[in-house]
């Protein structure tokens, strides 16, 4: 096997990883959307918005994967859907509202440092680090974005 195939197969391998981690996010926003658009409209808002970035990241990392040769990732990870039956559970035990906020900010943390092991890689070609830098950035104002709401939700509890 050439150092040519390797890379291209540790490359495509990587996208695909941030992808299944995209998958994850865009369920969780997709499930919190139809959960809150009768309830909470703001907070439906935010996770539509939320769902139509994670589809951004799935469409645009799947074309770079494509194009390298591969396929891209089709489902999310494993520790994606245990969070998101942990999670379903939290809805119906307590606050809705908070558990999506909070599950929608832990799934942006994976995200970021899935983006950021990405960005780390010596290999990553310079046209897909710019893609990732954007989806990065773009992902840490989401996670600062959440965080704020998260805080305000707690504090409307007390």
């Amino acid at each position: 096997m050439s150092t040519h195939t390797v890379s291209r197969q540790h490359y495509i391998r990587l996208l695909n990883r941030i992808i299944a981690v995209a998958h994850d996010g865009h369920a969780l926003h997709a499930r919190a959307v139809a959960r809150t658009q009768r309830d909470d409209a703001p907070l439906c808002a935010v996770m539509m918005r939320m769902a139509g970035s994670s589809a951004a990241i799935i469409d645009t990392l799947g074309r770079h994967v494509r194009q390298a040769g591969g396929r891209p990732a089709r489902h999310g990870t494993v520790l994606g859907g245990i969070r998101a039956g942990f999670g379903w559970l939290g809805t119906v035990l307590g606050d809705a509202g908070i558990q999506y906020v909070s599950q929608g900010q832990a799934s942006r943390a994976r995200l970021i440092r899935v983006l950021q092991a990405a960005l780390h890689d010596e290999t990553l070609p310079g046209d897909a680090r710019q893609v990732l830098e954007a989806m990065e950035r773009h992902a840490q104002h989401d996670w600062q974005q959440l965080h704020g709401r998260l805080n305000g939700l707690r504090a409307r509890q007390v």
